[in-house]
């Protein structure tokens, strides 16, 4: 014989909360996303704008609009600029300069007469520091000198010099490795920026997920706690019936009232969570240039149902991934190259100065010759024998210096070797922390796993107590207070079910954040 199921079980089945066997049986492991039951008015604002929201959507708005997400990715520009700036200075320079000077001197002796000169001179040069530390500098000077007064010095004179001059260090501060150290430092640490910002963008997504899934959590709780008041109240109406019919006493009914006015009380704080979820997801994904979103009610798509597979995944290809693809660990590598190439320089610091200097230059001059009447002195002519090379002058020189005790220089590179081993102990731990993470976080998925199985299992159970307890209750074998002790423990099964699920969920992606995988869908 097949009898009617009792209303509060069919209540139950319509939310999806109590679900038979059999169909439990023909459940896939993972359920598509389904839009969810709408919530009563009382559970959302009425006349509000709604916002329907997947996962996939609310990473992406994070991603693009978290205001923390905003502000972090300032850094790894700011690391680009200083890249920018380390490469700058092997930029070539020009410069140049011009000057005047008036001068009167008093004759001394019949040597040195009474002079009045003018001398007007310019430089103009170009000079540039190359990759091996050397400097290399290029320049041109010309000068125009008049005078009177002197039969012994020409009325005017012109002069054209060019000069080259290159400085090499051969130990200390030389090659290519020492003086391109502070561009590889800076490449080192735009890589640390972008890897800790990759790290701040999983961290937030995380932080998202389980947001969204909070929000998930506390809109199915609320059908939970007004399944829960809706069967109260059938309790209710099954009790005045009976004291209409004289079955009861009119005090019966005072029980029944007391728990519908505590349900109603849970839907009242449920409905309020609902709204707090609402705020933190908000603020997550959104950066509040539009304040008309604080008034949009958030309605997540993605469905919290799962049956997952209760078998462990094997974590050691997941660590594997993990040690290759954190971008936590990535900075710590980066960070170990810079403090090497720090510790290069350091050592490198320590050698004497010696230096090799090579100059060479070309002078040409035009004067007026006072015992040639008629002569003139032209900046042509000077500057065709400075160009035609007609005076050459080169010179090499070594320069050495090295200070006596060198202990500044012997301390830097005790301290740099100190830090490259501290920059490595901490990888190494760091690597120790990511293995036992994702061992952690698949211990956990596998353990939420049969969690909801369990769960499930206690569902079904304290729904078939409350019904059994309802039946005692209508042949007198039961109390009332028995009924609602079944009820509330009914309710705290649901309770736990969906937070098993929702953690679940949660699970799943922070095992991809653990890995370092976890990112919004392209």
């Amino acid at each position: 014989m097949v009898t009617a199921a009792p209303r509060w079980f069919l209540v139950l089945f319509a939310t999806g909360l109590v679900v038979p066997a059999a169909l439990r049986a023909q459940a896939p492991v993972a359920q598509e996303p389904q839009p969810p039951i709408p919530i009563d008015a009382e559970a959302d604002r009425r006349g509000a704008p709604v916002r329907l929201l997947s996962l996939e959507d609310v990473l992406q708005l994070g991603r693009l609009h978290n205001a923390s997400l905003r502000a972090a990715e300032v850094v790894p520009q700011q690391a680009r600029l200083d890249q920018i700036f380390a490469e700058a200075g092997f930029e070539p320079e020009l410069y140049g300069s011009v000057g005047y000077r008036d001068a009167e001197t008093p004759g001394r002796n019949l040597f040195q007469p009474s002079l009045s000169s003018q001398t007007l001179d310019a430089t103009v040069g170009w000079r540039q520091r190359v990759v091996t530390g050397g400097l290399f500098d290029l320049a041109f000077r010309p000068a125009r000198f008049d005078s009177s007064g002197s039969q012994a010095f020409p009325d005017r004179q012109f002069s054209s010099e060019w000069v080259a001059s290159f400085r090499q260090p051969l130990l200390r501060s030389a090659w290519t490795d020492y003086n391109l150290a502070p561009v590889a430092t800076a490449r080192y640490q735009q890589a640390q920026a972008d890897h800790r910002f990759d790290r701040t963008v999983q961290d937030t997504l995380l932080r998202i997920v389980q947001a969204y899934w909070e929000l998930v959590f506390a809109r199915e709780n609320w059908r939970v706690v007004d399944s829960a008041l809706a069967v109260a109240r059938e309790q209710l109406r099954i009790t005045e019936e009976r004291i209409r019919v004289r079955e009861l006493a009119p005090r019966d009914r005072v029980a029944d009232e007391s728990e519908v006015a505590r349900r109603l009380e849970q839907r009242i704080v449920a409905e309020n969570a609902i709204r707090a979820r609402e705020d933190e997801l908000r603020q997550l994904l959104f950066d509040g240039a539009d304040p008309q979103l604080w008034n949009f009610n958030l309605r997540p798509t993605s469905a919290i149902a799962v049956t997952p597979q209760a078998d462990e995944l094997p974590y050691v290809p997941l660590v594997e991934v993990a040690l290759l693809q954190r971008p936590d660990l990535r900075a710590l590598r980066s960070a170990v190259a810079a403090a090497e190439v720090a510790q290069l320089e350091a050592e490198r610091d320590v050698l004497p100065n010696l230096d090799l200097i090579g100059s060479y230059s070309s002078a040409g001059v035009s004067t007026t010759d006072p015992l040639v009447p008629g002569s003139q002195a032209s900046f042509a002519s000077a500057f065709g024998d400075s160009v035609d090379q007609q005076y050459p002058d080169w010179s090499l020189r070594l320069e050495f210096s090295i200070p006596i005790g060198n202990h500044a220089a012997r301390a830097r590179r005790q301290r740099a070797g100190l830090e490259v081993e501290r920059q490595r102990r901490e990888l190494h731990a760091a690597t120790l922390q990511v293995t036992r993470e994702v061992r952690d976080a698949v211990r956990n998925l596998s353990a939420l796993a049969q969690s909801i199985a369990a769960s499930a299992e206690s569902v079904r159970l304290a729904a078939t107590n409350l019904e059994t307890e309802r039946i005692k209750l209508r042949v007198g074998a039961s109390t009332a207070f028995e009924v609602q002790r079944r009820l509330q423990e009914l309710s705290e099964a649901q309770s736990r079910h969906l937070r098993n699920q929702l953690d679940y969920r949660v699970a799943e992606s922070a095992l991809l954040h653990v890995q370092g995988l976890l990112q919004p869908p392209r």
